[in-house]
C-alpha cells in the first residue's frame, strides 16, 4: 500500500517530467520531413524523449539512445514552453545524459531521488513519461518483477549495448517514456525508464538511480565523474574458469595469482584491497550482498558508490567465507 495516495505522488511528481526533443534546422529544398515550429522558427525533428529535472536550476536526466547524437539541437519542453539545453555530461556506455537548461530566468520544480539499493520484489511503482510521441505526461503504475537483470540490444547508431543490474518492472514502459522516471512509493525516483523487451509482455527495464545520485555527488564536488577501484586483477568465474583453475564454485571474481617478475599482480602494493587483506587466489563473492557474477562485475558495483563509502566484501578463502569492510578511496 502506498505511503501517500497514488494521486498525490503522480500529482507532485509530473511537474518534474519534461520532454527533450532533437533537432536541426529546417532547410528550404527539405519536404516530407517531420516539422517543429519553435517561436516561429522550423526545425526537423530528428527524436526525443521523456525526461526530468534533479535539481532547481535546470539539470536534466534521460537516456542517451533515443537522443541520436551530441552534435544537435536540444530543445526542453516544459508547460507548453520550449527552452535551449546545453549536454553536461554523456555517458554512451551507460546510457546516461545529463542537460542543463540555458539562461536560466527561473527555477523547475525537481524529483527528489531515492536509493535504488533498497527495492524489494514487489514494491511498488509509477513510471511517468510522453509515450508513443503523441500522450503527453501518461503514467502507469506496477511492481519491481526484477533486480539486477542483463540484457544486450543492438542499436544502428550506437551498435552493440549492455545493460547490467536494471530494475525490472511490470509498469509500461513504452516508446518515448524511456528517460522518464520510475518512482517508489514515497515519491521518489528510484529508475530511469529505460527500455521494454520486444515478444515479452509488461516487462520494463529501468537503470537505477544510485548510479546517477553517484554522478551528480562527482559532478559537484570533483567537477568530473571518479572511477573507483580496489586495485585488483580478476577473472570473472564460470563453468569453464572454474574448471579449469579447478575452483569450488562457479560464480564470483578470482584474484589471480602473480608471476614470478610481478609478485604483486593480483593485487596492487599500496592498493585498498592490499590494506584491507584482499589475497592473490581469494574469490570475491559479493559487495554488500550484490552478488558478483558475469552479469555484475565488480566495476558494475563500485560505479554506485561515492569516494568515502563503506563496503563489506564477502570473500572465499580455502573454503572458508570471511567478510572484510572497506572505506572506498
Amino acid at each position: 500500500m502506498f505511503k501517500k495516495t497514488t494521486e498525490q505522488i503522480i500529482e507532485k511528481s509530473i511537474k518534474g517530467v519534461v520532454s527533450i526533443f532533437v533537432l536541426r534546422e529546417k532547410q528550404d529544398f527539405e519536404e516530407n520531413k517531420e516539422v517543429l515550429l519553435i517561436e516561429g522558427k522550423e526545425y526537423i525533428k530528428l527524436g526525443n524523449s521523456s525526461a526530468f529535472f534533479v535539481s532547481k536550476d535546470g539539470l536534466i536526466i534521460s537516456n542517451y539512445h533515443s537522443l541520436i547524437s551530441k552534435d544537435l539541437i536540444y530543445k526542453i519542453q516544459w508547460e507548453k514552453k520550449f527552452y535551449d539545453a546545453s549536454i553536461k555530461y554523456l555517458d554512451e556506455q551507460n546510457d546516461i545524459i545529463l542537460l542543463k537548461i540555458k539562461k536560466l530566468k527561473q527555477t523547475f520544480p525537481f524529483l527528489k531521488l531515492g536509493d535504488s539499493s533498497k527495492l524489494k520484489l514487489g514494491n511498488q511503482v509509477i513510471a511517468i513519461g510522453d509515450v508513443l510521441d503523441e500522450f503527453e505526461k501518461t503514467v502507469s503504475t506496477g511492481i519491481i518483477s526484477g533486480l539486477s537483470r542483463y540484457i544486450k540490444m543492438e542499436t544502428v547508431l550506437q551498435g552493440s549495448l549492455e545493460y547490467k543490474g536494471l530494475i525490472q518492472t511490470d509498469a509500461a514502459i513504452n516508446p518515448g517514456n524511456s528517460g522518464g522516471p520510475l518512482i517508489n512509493d514515497k515519491g521518489e525516483v528510484i529508475g530511469i525508464n529505460t527500455l521494454s523487451v520486444q515478444g515479452a509482455e509488461n516487462i520494463g527495464l529501468a537503470i537505477p538511480i544510485n548510479y546517477i545520485k553517484k554522478i551528480l555527488f562527482d559532478l559537484k564536488k570533483y567537477g568530473k565523474v571518479e572511477n573507483i577501484s580496489l586495485g585488483i586483477k580478476y577473472v570473472l568465474i564460470n563453468q569453464e574458469v572454474a574448471e579449469k583453475r579447478k575452483l569450488p564454485i562457479q560464480c564470483g571474481a578470482f584474484v589471480v595469482y602473480g608471476s614470478s617478475d610481478s609478485p604483486h599482480f593480483g593485487v596492487k602494493r599500496g592498493s585498498i584491497a592490499e590494506r584491507q587483506g584482499i589475497l592473490e587466489g581469494d574469490i570475491i563473492l559479493s559487495i554488500n550482498d550484490q552478488k558478483i557474477e558475469e552479469s555484475c562485475n565488480i566495476n558494475d558495483v563500485l560505479k554506485s558508490y561515492n569516494k568515502g563509502s563503506s563496503i563489506f566484501i564477502k570473500v572465499l578463502r580455502n573454503n572458508k567465507e570471511i567478510n572484510l569492510k572497506f572505506k572506498l578511496e
